[in-house]
């Protein structure tokens, strides 16, 4: 590093001071602290004030993926209560149930305005990617706990596996429908990304199981080694061109399942170790935001995020009706997922190196959708914990 990019620890330092101080300040605004975040990385970044040095804001993408490969690490929790014959095909069918629903939304919608097949599918294959970072912010900050919070966190856990796996099936389809000619090998790389992502986070899970061990009989979890486990997950998801995302998801579910005791030790430590990456992830991510983005939102873009939101409403009401889940599960989990960020955004940028022609549109639609989604997203999530009276600790805006 050259010494003069050492001025770029100020502006670190002061991203960590304020996202030590977001909860009261996000409290007072009645706004979400993912949202205040957010808005802040807007303020200064080169859309506001463009006080960040670009330096700094190039960082994004290695502070995106080791705070989002955490997330997903996190996920894995929600199956340490989760009984997989009972509930299990309770939260595999809603997650299913409003993808489906947001995809054929979406595509009906799109196809009507745009008349074309291909960008139909396309933008419906990235419409059910949810937002795990915003919204297990949103349950860290409120401390929301009961079914409907267990349901979220699981719900994500699953869609963002579904997710991965419907954009590469479509990937293969659409290849084929514009004739790219290398079907067989984008099936193969479709199905190594997939189950390639799968076999690595299983591999990795049992000898952080045995970390466990040491942790318990230590009575305080190793941060190095805990951190260890899931960047060497992550990187090796890099070099074996598989999806990081989906293979830290699986370390995590191994993980909680191995039912050894100090379990929710390991991911609470993972909840303290990834909170400075988190501050540094929506303060970049709304750096890295454009306004000018939503001037190409469009009709595309406004029928995208309607029909998204129709679908995970009323997939996700229908199905959790259907599988008999609690009613508070049923009123307010398709209001829950709102939030777009990483996820599609990752797989957008995929789309566009498949396809030059077409996939500038779609990225325009994903950016400018997520900036949306990502300042009134968490403020829903938020409301419906509230109105479920989950949330732990009831700030001003409760009342």
């Amino acid at each position: 590093m050259e010494v003069q990019d050492l001025s770029n620890l100020v502006f670190l330092g002061l991203f960590l001071v304020f996202g030590g101080h977001a909860y009261e300040i996000a409290r007072y605004l009645q706004l979400p602290r993912v949202t205040l975040l957010v808005l802040t990385g807007l303020l200064v970044g080169p859309s506001g004030l463009d006080i960040i040095p670009l330096s700094v804001i190039n960082m994004f993408p290695t502070i995106a993926y080791i705070a989002l490969s955490m997330v997903a690490f996190r996920l894995g929790e929600a199956f340490i209560d989760l009984d997989l014959k009972e509930k299990g095909l309770a939260v595999f069918s809603i997650s299913l149930g409003k993808t489906i629903a947001a995809a054929s939304l979406v595509f009906v919608g799109v196809f009507l305005i745009q008349k074309d097949v291909v960008v139909g599918l396309l933008l419906a294959a990235l419409a059910p990617a949810s937002a795990p970072a915003a919204t297990l912010d949103v349950i860290s900050e409120t401390k929301a706990k009961g079914p409907l919070t267990q349901t979220i966190v699981s719900v994500l856990a699953v869609d963002n596996i579904l997710s991965i796996t419907l954009f590469a099936l479509v990937l293969i389809f659409t290849d084929s429908l514009m004739d790219q000619g290398q079907s067989w090998q984008e099936i193969l790389l479709g199905g190594w990304e997939i189950f390639g992502a799968v076999i690595l986070g299983f591999s990795l899970g049992w000898p952080t199981t045995k970390l466990a061990e040491v942790i318990d009989k230590e009575e305080e979890p190793s941060l190095l080694k805990i951190l260890g486990v899931i960047l060497l997950c992550a990187g090796l998801a890099y070099q074996f061109q598989v999806s990081y995302l989906l293979a830290c998801i699986v370390l995590g579910i191994t993980v909680a399942k191995s039912n050894h005791p100090p379990m929710r030790q390991v991911f609470s430590t993972v909840e303290t170790i990834g909170e400075p990456f988190l501050v540094f992830f929506f303060l970049l991510a709304g750096c890295e935001l454009q306004l000018s983005a939503l001037t190409t939102l469009g009709l595309i873009g406004i029928i995208y995020m309607v029909a998204r939101c129709a679908g995970f409403v009323v997939g996700g009401t229908f199905v959790s009706h259907w599988v008999k889940a609690e009613p508070v599960i049923q009123k307010h989990i398709g209001w829950c997922l709102f939030p777009q960020a990483g996820v599609a955004l990752g797989l957008a940028v995929i789309a566009l190196e498949h396809f030059p022609q077409i996939g500038p549109l779609l990225l325009s639609v994903i950016v400018s959708t997520t900036v949306v989604f990502e300042l009134f997203g968490p403020t829903v999530t938020r409301w419906h914990l509230f109105q479920a009276k989950e949330v732990v600790e009831t700030p001003e805006i409760a009342k």
